[in-house]
């Protein structure tokens, strides 16, 4: 055997060697990958619920604020109507209490046209 076939086996060997060496770390990757596979699925089944409820959570939010803006928005109707009935009661008082007080002022008048009267016929006999 000369130098070069020596070379040449000593070669062989190590590639044989690298390529053992190759395949071994190949498979640990792939055994790693795996593993990395299979937490990401198990997070991801812990995490679909968790999203499947603030969904859930999110509509219903938004379902009660709708709710309340509707709500809010009726008593304020509310408010404004009984705001307005008072304005109209407080303005017929005020003008009913003015013809009240003008058809009281007639009344004593004609009361006390009516007492004069009397008195001057009592007076009178």
């Amino acid at each position: 055997m000369t130098v070069i076939e020596i070379f040449l086996l000593i070669l062989i060997i190590v590639a044989i060697v690298l390529a053992i060496y190759l395949i071994v770390t190949l498979k640990k990757i792939n055994v790693s990958l795996d593993l990395f596979q299979k937490d990401i699925s198990s997070l991801n089944l812990k995490i679909d619920p968790i999203i499947e409820n603030l969904t859930v959570i999110s509509d219903k939010a938004v379902k009660i604020s709708g709710e309340t803006e509707k709500r809010i928005f009726d008593i304020s109707d509310s408010i404004q109507n009984v705001r307005d009935s008072f304005s109209k009661l407080s303005i017929k008082n005020i003008s009913s209490s003015s013809k009240n007080s003008a058809s009281d002022f007639v009344n004593n008048l004609g009361a006390a046209s009516k007492g004069i009267s009397a008195f001057w016929k009592k007076l009178n006999k």
